[in-house]
């Protein structure tokens, strides 16, 4: 009996933590048309990386996360658990997919239709694999998405951005922002964002300011 309840509190307090989807992409992969496989950080947020009574042993939490990470994600590889500050995080990969014209994969990053912006899919496979451990869990599955793109094109590029929080400074919730030539910035996804993408399967992070502007004198 006591296993059990062990068993059902490290359920409760893993489902009930943040799960952040964290992966790095070049903006020139985000804009082609041919699809690449690229390994996505994903962290899990956990009680503790060791064993109570065996710091040598991994913890029941981290024995967990890789369970239910395993169930959602089949293709996701343990790296490792560590501390930052006060927090005790899993760290996983799992492949996702950037760019191409369709959608392919369980996790999709691309452009637009018009051939500019990002969008953020996720597969029906997916969002019905995140439902089922909603279910299961006793407190509420918790994800979030944060897109650090690298411009890896000689040019400034100039977007407009939906709902993010930009390099971890700033909430924008419909303007504009600059993706400037040689650097890596940081887009963290609204709540409101991320509900559109596990229920509905999809959001738009930003768009291209030029190719919005063509589209509006169309």
């Amino acid at each position: 009996m006591k296993k059990i309840l062990i068993g059902l509190m490290s359920v409760a307090l893993l489902s009930g933590c943040k799960v952040e989807l964290a992966p790095t992409i070049n903006l020139s992969d985000v804009n082609s048309e041919t699809a690449k496989t690229v390994q996505s950080k994903l962290v899990v947020e956990v009680m503790s990386c060791t064993n109570y009574n065996d710091s040598r042993q991994e913890s029941s939490d981290v024995a967990e996360a890789k369970k239910t990470i395993s169930n959602i994600f089949t293709d996701a590889k343990y790296i490792e658990c560590y501390r930052e500050k006060m927090d005790s995080k899993a760290l996983f990969e799992i492949p996702i997919t950037v760019g191409g014209k369709d959608s392919t994969g369980d996790i999709q990053i691309r452009n637009g239709e018009s051939g500019g912006g990002m969008i953020v899919f996720i597969s029906d496979n997916l969002r019905s694999k995140i439902r089922q451990q909603q279910k299961a869990s006793f407190s509420k599955f918790n994800p979030s998405v944060q897109i650090t793109v690298k411009n890896d094109l000689d040019r400034n590029q100039d977007i407009v951005v939906h709902g993010v929080f930009a390099d971890a400074k700033n909430y924008l919730p419909y303007s504009w922002y600059q993706l400037v030539a040689g650097k890596a910035q940081t887009f963290k996804l609204s709540d409101v964002s991320v509900l559109a993408i596990t229920e509905h399967g999809g959001t738009i992070v930003y768009e291209d300011y030029d190719k919005r502007l063509e589209i509006k004198k169309q």
